[in-house]
């Protein structure tokens, strides 16, 4: 007989003796009234008392019998790794170098010059006015060139 059903028999039987003790026949305790008075409960008590050794010893079985729960799932924890810092170097500019493989060209352009007055001396040294109108002038210019 194997650990649980001793301890369900064992339980059964002190229900039953406890059922038998909890109400005692005439003639004894708080509620004698003398031999002719006979109160025949004993059967229900001894009942009542097998029906709880039962009910407590089907809550033992399924408590013994009952898989045992799963542990809790703990998650991993989660590392976080940090982005890696990054420095950058600071960037070393090197003086500009003079480089010197150029010349100058001198460069002739024709530039528009406005209409306007302009004063004329005559033989006699009067001074008259005359209108000019716009033309094109040539001028010369000096353009490096590399």
């Amino acid at each position: 007989m194997n650990n649980m059903k001793k301890i369900v028999v064992l339980t059964c039987a002190c229900a039953a003796a406890l059922a038998v003790v909890a109400r005692p026949g005439p003639g004894f305790g708080p509620g004698f009234r003398g031999p002719h008075h006979h109160h025949h409960h004993h059967g229900a008590a001894i009942g009542a008392g097998i029906v709880g050794a039962g009910i407590l010893g089907a809550a033992i079985i399924d408590a013994a019998t009952r898989p045992a729960p799963p542990p809790p799932v703990v998650a991993a924890p989660t590392v976080v790794t940090p982005a890696p810092v990054v420095v950058q170097q600071p960037t070393v500019v090197a003086a500009p170098t003079v480089v010197t493989t150029g010349h100058y060209e001198t460069r002739v352009q024709n530039v528009w010059v406005e209409g306007r007055y302009v004063d004329q001396l005559t033989a006699n040294g009067a001074v008259i006015r005359t209108w000019q109108p716009g033309h094109y002038e040539q001028q010369t210019s000096q353009v490096w060139v590399p």
